[in-house]
């Protein structure tokens, strides 16, 4: 799903087993921020092997590049503040 703003999200830091990660809350889930892209066609590309997987993916734009953030599963979450 690609996001025209973050005004719909609620921003979060996460800790989880990999440790801590900025984080968003949308529609109630919990994604961490993975990579950022100039270009919102590849950062669409950099996804489908995400999404194909039946990872859910959100793209956002971040300043002047896209930003990825990745579902993480509740299991993964140790704490979130």
């Amino acid at each position: 799903m690609i996001l025209n703003s973050l005004n719909e999200t609620r921003s979060i830091e996460v800790m989880t087993i990999a440790g801590k990660k900025k984080g968003i809350i949308f529609l109630g889930k919990t994604f961490v921020a993975d990579k950022a892209y100039d270009i919102l066609d590849d950062a669409i590309a950099a996804t489908k092997k995400d999404i194909d997987l039946g990872v859910a993916v959100v793209i956002t734009p971040d300043e002047d590049q896209f930003r990825v953030w990745i579902l993480v599963p509740d299991q993964m979450i140790l704490q979130a503040a």
